[in-house]
C-alpha cells in the first residue's frame, strides 16, 4: 500500500483485522493481529462475532 491509501484507511473511523493485515502498519501476521486484539493492545468494538478496529486510538499509538 502507498502512504496515501495507508493515510486513506487509517482515516475511516473503524477498520477490519483483514485491512490492517493487508496494509502493513504493523509488523504482524493476520493471527498475530488478533492476539494483539486479545491482548487488548489493539483497541476493537465488537459487532456481532466480528471486531471492528478503532482507527483513533491506532494512529495514536503509531504517533500519527
Amino acid at each position: 500500500m502507498t502512504k496515501q491509501e495507508i493515510d486513506d484507511l487509517l482515516a475511516k473511523p473503524t477498520i477490519t483485522p483483514d485491512e490492517l493485515f493487508r496494509s502493513k502498519v504493523l509488523p504482524l501476521s493476520r493471527n498475530g493481529i488478533y492476539e494483539a486484539i486479545n491482548r487488548g493492545e489493539i483497541a476493537v468494538m465488537p459487532i456481532g462475532k466480528k471486531k471492528a478496529i478503532i482507527t483513533a486510538p491506532l494512529r495514536k499509538q503509531l504517533g500519527l
